[in-house]
């Protein structure tokens, strides 16, 4: 998937989520930091791409990241996007809230600014530095800490999700490879899987995907704003059995 679809399906699931009762967020001011932070989130296994978003995030610093973690995780679509990296990233996440400072969790709050500077950035809005610091200030302002861990895990598992819907398909036993007996698009012989119904990376299918999803997102805006008294879901429930 491209980025700005791993950003919206990042958000879509985090959204999707709170809708369903298993993340629940009632105050409008933390759902939305929490919704940027997971947003970002959803580029997060792509830090090992030393010309994608994130490489050019927040430099220099982020591209000093990418180049590490690139020689790390043995290249794009590896190390990352593998059982071992959704791990790494869990344990990242739910650790976060250990590293504190006068009390202040600094780990979750940085992990927080930069996954949300990074999905303004990749929403058009401004990002970089000055986004970083204004999710951060979101963060402590609405006291977010205790959710954020799990922003950021949906986020990162939507993308390495996302990533295995394409046609490249990614490598969850990284760095073993383990090859079919007999090859498929499902398992090819590079030891690669993949449920390729989005077709290849930046397809017209992606698109409409991604399309799809920025609408609940968009919807589920009107309810948080009060424009809409039902959260997408319902509304998209109640059309159907209108029909």
């Amino acid at each position: 998937m491209m980025g700005y679809s791993h950003s919206i399906s990042a958000a879509a699931a985090w959204l999707a989520l709170n809708e369903s009762g298993i993340i629940r967020i009632d105050d409008p001011a933390t759902l939305a930091v929490t919704t940027l932070a997971a947003a970002g989130a959803g580029m997060l296994p792509d830090i090992d791409h030393h010309n994608g978003s994130i490489a050019h995030s927040i430099p220099p610093v982020s591209r000093w990241v990418v180049r590490l973690v690139a020689k790390i995780s043995g290249g794009h679509r590896k190390g990352t996007h593998s059982l071992i990296g959704l791990a790494f990233f869990w344990v990242l996440a739910l650790s976060a809230n250990r590293l504190t400072y006068a009390g202040v969790p600094l780990l979750a709050l940085a992990l927080a600014g930069f996954a949300g500077g990074l999905a303004l950035r990749t929403f058009r809005a401004p990002g970089g530095w000055a986004g970083a610091l204004v999710v951060m200030a979101g963060t402590i302002y609405t006291n977010s800490f205790a959710t954020m861990p799990w922003a950021i895990l949906a986020g990162a598992t939507a993308h390495i999700v996302g990533d295995a819907l394409t046609t490249r398909g990614v490598n969850p036993f990284w760095p073993a490879t383990l090859r079919p007996l007999v090859p498929s698009p499902l398992w090819r012989r590079s030891g690669y899987m993949a449920l390729p119904v989005l077709g290849d990376a930046g397809s017209n299918r992606e698109n409409i995907f991604s399309g799809l999803l920025a609408s609940y997102v968009g919807l589920y805006a009107l309810t948080i704003l009060g424009i809409t008294h039902l959260p997408p879901g319902e509304l998209i429930s109640q059309f159907i059995s209108d029909r």
